[in-house]
This record gives C-alpha cells, sequence and structure tokens, in this order.
C-alpha cells in the first residue's frame, strides 16, 4: 500500500491525522509509515520535511517504493491514531 500524498493536495498543509503502518527500528531512529502524510520527501535537492508525529520528532522524510518514511527519534505504536505537524 502506499502513502497518501497529502502534499499532492494542499502544499501548504501544516497539520494532518494519519494511522502508523509500520515502525521499525534503523539506523538513524525509527522508520515511520503511515496511511496518509503531509511530509514531502527528500528529492531534487531538496531536504526532506521535519517536524512532529503523535509529539515525536522527526527528523527526516525520503520516499521508497511509493511509502513515505518519516525518521523518528522514538517509537510510534502500529495502529495508532497520530497528529503530524509540519516544520514550516
Amino acid at each position: 500500500m502506499t502513502t497518501e500524498k497529502l502534499y499532492y493536495h494542499d502544499a501548504y498543509l501544516a497539520e494532518f491525522s494519519a494511522v502508523v503502518l509500520s515502525c521499525i527500528e534503523g539506523r538513524d531512529g525509527w522508520l515511520v509509515t503511515l496511511d496518509r502524510s503531509a511530509f514531502y520527501p527528500e528529492g531534487g535537492g531538496q531536504p526532506g520535511d521535519t517536524g512532529l508525529l503523535g509529539g515525536v520528532s522527526v527528523t527526516d522524510t525520503h520516499e521508497k517504493n511509493g511509502e513515505i518514511l518519516h525518521y523518528c527519534t522514538a517509537p510510534l505504536p502500529v495502529g495508532s491514531a497520530v497528529e503530524g505537524v509540519v516544520d514550516r
């Protein structure tokens, strides 16, 4: 399943709600995927968005196979609803 990319509908969207689909520990923190996201991933020389997911810091954002990977400083429970806030 691919992440619904909310930034395609509203490039200025800074707050949204989503459900955590996966959360795995990686080298640089926790890799979290959501069912939908307003975080724009790194690409074309533009750095990935940062902000908060459920009060946890998002330090970077990438896209892989249609999924938006949120690099977080702490784990988020799979299946939980979270509020996302993109740093502007």
